[in-house]
């Protein structure tokens, strides 16, 4: 039993033995009859052991019952205190502070990335994302991780993934994406499922062990999904005949020299409307559209400078490092284009 299911026993013991010893004490004594205040006084001063003098005259059984009140509430006033001590040498209290603020910094999020299951695979993606300053809640079941989130400094949730209310206290209504990365594609399935169900326009990736469970986890709901087994051949295949190639994309998403990175082209933005050729992004900020693709879904390759964009346009930029940077800066003064 934890110190503070047991202390919170013990308080109620305590009361208890308040309440019977002041009822013990109106049933007992006859001539003279006490009042419930003086029963409940004489029963405070025999529980405290503080010394003052009898209320009333006591007869011999209610000095015998005054010997049960104080036998009995030595012992429940012991517990307690032990259970109090016990409590904040645990550190239980100081976890239960913490977990309160996790909670409201929880309740307070938007636009966040809630990751399921913080295995090797998952913990990797909470540093990326932590990294790119992109705010993680981890919901993981496995009670022995909790230090390893702890340490990490990241938000979380314990508790099942496959369960609405799991997911719900993660923020899954305010979230803009959830990522399943649990070991077993049943549980993925089943997470992409549920959330699926409960927020239809959520992106969902999800990670799938076996290749044939990708078309399944598809079919759930998911936006995309991740196969270790087949992007690890893709790796190896393209390291075998187009290293250049991977060498480029690795420098390129790391951001030493070069950054590959995507920018959304809201309605408000002074991009909007405008073409490639007027918006001078490369002579302002370096960066180069390679690709756009457009609200349908429909993908511009190598787009031509007369292109003009349009809102929710996503445009794929590669530049010098910092460009994402420099384009969010220069859409945000007024007239920069």
């Amino acid at each position: 039993m934890s110190p503070r299911r047991r202390l919170l026993l013990s308080l109620f013991a305590l009361v208890g033995v308040f309440a019977i010893g002041t009822l013990g004490y109106m049933v007992i004594e006859r001539d003279p009859k006490p009042s419930l205040s003086d029963a409940a006084y004489h029963t405070a001063i025999t529980l405290s052991t503080v010394g003052f003098h009898e209320v009333w005259n006591l007869s011999p059984r209610a000095r015998l019952w005054t010997v049960c009140i104080i036998t009995f509430g030595i012992v429940t006033v012991s517990i307690a205190l032990t259970s109090m001590t016990s409590l904040f040498l645990s550190g239980d209290l100081r976890y239960s502070r913490g977990r309160k603020k996790v909670e409201a910094a929880i309740r307070q999020l938007k636009d966040h990335v809630i990751l399921c299951g913080y295995g090797h695979m998952g913990s990797l993606a909470v540093e990326e994302l932590m990294a790119r300053k992109v705010p993680v809640v981890v919901v993981e079941s496995n009670k022995e991780a909790e230090g390893d989130l702890m340490k990490a400094k990241t938000l979380y949730v314990m508790g099942d993934a496959t369960e609405e209310e799991t997911l719900m206290q993660a923020g899954l209504m305010h979230a803009k994406a959830l990522v399943a990365t649990l070991p077993h594609d049943t549980d993925n399935v089943f997470i992409t499922v549920t959330a699926h169900t409960l927020r239809p326009d959520l992106q969902i990736i999800a990670r799938a062990e076996q290749p044939k469970t990708e078309s399944k986890l598809q079919r759930a709901g998911a936006t995309r999904v991740i196969c270790p087994q087949i992007m690890g051949a893709t790796r190896i295949s393209n390291i075998v005949t187009r290293p250049f190639i991977v060498d480029f994309v690795e420098v390129a998403n790391k951001g030493v020299d070069l950054e590959m990175d995507e920018y959304v082209v809201t309605s408000d933005s002074t991009l909007c409307g405008v073409s490639l050729r007027d918006s001078s992004l490369r002579q302002k900020t370096g960066a180069m559209v390679v690709a756009i693709r457009r609200a349908d879904g429909k993908a511009v390759f190598s787009p031509a400078p007369e292109t003009i964009l349009q809102p929710r346009d996503t445009l794929i930029i590669v530049g010098q490092a910092g460009v994402s940077d420099r384009l969010n800066s220069l859409n945000a003064q007024p007239g920069a284009v």
